[in-house]
């Protein structure tokens, strides 16, 4: 602890000041400022452990302008991408700005209240607002926009992001003993940063990168460390890194249970022949699990609870299994980089040195698509769980090539040309299939119509959209002029997903229904829209507004004019007895209710 704050006297003090001040304008009911100081605090935290490990390596001049020019190079990408765009985020592309809007709701209503509001996302399971809490120092003083939010992201994460792969590098470098660092690091750096499912998400304003963050400082304080000696500061920092990933994103524990438990074993039977030396290695851990399990499993009850109890009924997103989700990746990689990952990876396999942590990350590799696909398969921001393994294969690659500087060459083109297929979103099997530009949305001055009806008519009124796929959906409109809220506070987020979404009794209580011409259906929804389609026949609703959004489909605004009755219900009942047998609580029980509130 003494050498903690020796090392870290000029970020202390700033941070207890922060978190006082932060504390004493909660409580004067100063709204705003609290939550940037806080977050400055939880910066300031993060900054340390960093410098923590930053003081163990050394960068000579051309590293050190080789991670300044990443960042620029990184900021330079992710501004022109992100400002300008006519993109409007909808689904998961908004969900983390909401949630930094309700944090900051929460906390500029009392200390307690936001305190609790944290707290309980932590443990929800879900989305935790922990990720929201890092990028408030910088949003705080933006326009509040959605694209201003992920702009504030790029601006906090993406410096921690290059110094900690940069962090990992060189630790990397420095155990396998590799000569001629410069040039390797600055290819490592390339390599990585080319990769395009790194970008994939956060391109859209999904923070989820942030747990990289965590994995690289993990890997790279475990890499080298056995337990045979006690070492209290890296056992720390490897705790709260780890705790910090679990409250991260759920599935990052996907990493946190492969990785521990792969490297437990890789430190047994790297020490095997030495009976005194696992009996003395076996105590540390045991003693450090209990410890650590202990403060994890009181602080993290809650979430581990609802995690276990949880059936994860997520049919709809299961897509292939683990054969399905192999497919998606080789897709994702695109021919050319699965080709050097494989070569790399038996490469890394065969020479002696590289074997350990080939073998490992080959292992995780399979353990982690397995253990997942067991409930779902998986999303471009769940692939980040590889990026380490596939960079690492690919480093195995450079690492095989180096001396041969025309393949060398090459193969450093292909890898830039690669990540311009995933700006460019041209279709080929020989590279990525991931996205790294959004899509323009060609109809926005359309929606910007249809938004301004909703936004006139729903001060005092109520709509629900059925329509729920990627072309039209409710967060279309409820999101395209936020921050004002009028839409989104009149309009839920709508139903679609078996299994996942419960039943919109906005139907019954809304009076507005929105549907388009041809409907696309997702999933349920075409169910809803058939029923709806029927209750328009039997005039219990009529046409209000119909929008003609020049593509081909139009927005179909309708009014009730029957108050909705036992017909009605009987209507939505019997077609979704289906799906009621399977899902009694997202649907029956729900509109069984509604019923018995209404008095049916």
């Amino acid at each position: 602890m003494k050498k903690f704050i020796e090392d870290n006297k000029y970020l202390i003090i700033p941070f207890i000041f922060s978190f006082l001040l932060g504390i004493v304008l909660c409580l004067f009911k100063i709204k705003s400022i609290p939550l940037v100081l806080f977050s400055l605090c939880a910066n300031i935290f993060i900054i340390g452990i960093i410098r923590m490990i930053l003081k163990k390596l050394k960068y000579n001049k051309k590293e050190k302008i080789i991670i300044i020019t990443s960042i620029i190079l990184l900021y330079l990408f992710y501004f022109i991408s992100i400002l300008g765009r006519k993109f409007i985020y909808y689904w998961d592309y908004s969900c983390y700005y909401n949630i930094q809007t309700s944090l900051e709701d929460a906390f500029n209503t009392s200390l307690i209240t936001g305190i609790k509001s944290f707290i309980s996302s932590c443990w929800s399971g879900e989305y935790g607002s922990f990720l929201c809490f890092i990028p408030e120092v910088v949003y705080n003083f933006t326009t509040k926009s959605i694209s201003s939010y992920a702009l504030s992201c790029v601006v906090v994460f993406i410096p921690y992001l290059v110094i900690t792969f940069s962090i990992l590098l060189k630790k990397l470098l420095e155990i396998l003993k590799i000569k001629n660092n410069t040039k390797i690091f600055l290819l490592g750096i390339l390599v990585f940063f080319s990769f395009p499912i790194l970008h994939a998400m956060f391109i859209y304003g999904q923070p989820d990168i942030l747990g990289l963050i965590f994995v690289f400082l993990i890997i790279t304080l475990t890499i080298d460390y056995d337990f045979y000696k006690v070492d209290c500061e890296r056992l720390t920092e490897i705790g709260i890194l780890t705790y910090f990933l679990m409250i991260t994103r759920r599935w990052y524990m996907y990493f946190i249970l492969t990785y521990f438990l792969l490297y437990g074993i890789s430190i047994i039977i790297s020490n095997i022949k030495n009976k005194n030396k696992i009996k003395i290695i076996l105590k540390h851990a045991i003693t450090y699990m209990i410890i650590v399990g202990l403060i994890f499993g009181i602080t993290l009850f809650p979430l581990f609870r609802n995690i276990l109890v949880n059936g994860y009924d997520y049919d709809f997103y299961y897509v292939g299994g683990f054969k399905g989700e192999i497919i998606s990746q080789i897709k994702h990689l695109g021919y050319f980089e699965l080709s050097i990952i494989i070569v790399g990876m038996i490469y890394g396999i065969i020479k002696e040195k590289y074997r350990k942590y080939s073998v490992i990350l080959l292992i995780q590799y399979f353990s982690i698509i397995f253990l997942f696909t067991r409930i779902q398969n998986m999303g471009l921001h769940h692939s980040l769980l590889f990026v380490h393994i596939y960079t690492y294969f690919i480093y195995m690659f450079v690492l095989l090539i180096l001396k041969k500087k025309i393949l060398l060459l090459i193969t450093t083109i292909l890898i830039i040309t690669n990540f311009g297929f995933g700006i460019y979103n041209t279709e080929s099997k020989i590279f990525t299939d991931v996205p790294l530009k959004t899509p323009e949305q060609k109809d926005y001055n359309e929606i910007l119509k249809v938004s301004s009806w909703l936004q006139k008519k729903l001060n005092n009124e109520n709509a629900y959209m059925i329509t729920h796929n990627n072309k039209y959906n409710p967060d279309k409109f409820r999101n395209i002029y936020l921050p004002d809220k009028t839409i989104m506070n009149h309009m839920p987020y709508g139903s679609s997903i078996i299994g996942v979404h419960k039943f919109p009794t906005e139907l019954f209580t809304s009076k507005y229904i929105i549907t388009t011409e041809p409907f696309e259906p997702t999933s349920v929804d075409e169910k809803y829209n058939k029923i709806f389609l029927q209750l328009v026949e039997k005039e219990k609703f009529s046409i209000v507004k119909e929008f003609d959004m020049k593509n081909g489909y139009k927005i179909l605004i309708y009014e009730r004019v029957k108050d909705v009755d036992k017909e009605e219900i009987e209507m939505y009942k019997n077609c979704l007895e289906e799906e009621s047998k399977k899902y009694p609580k997202l649907y029956i029980d729900i509109i069984e209710k509604y019923e018995k509130d209404m008095n049916f």
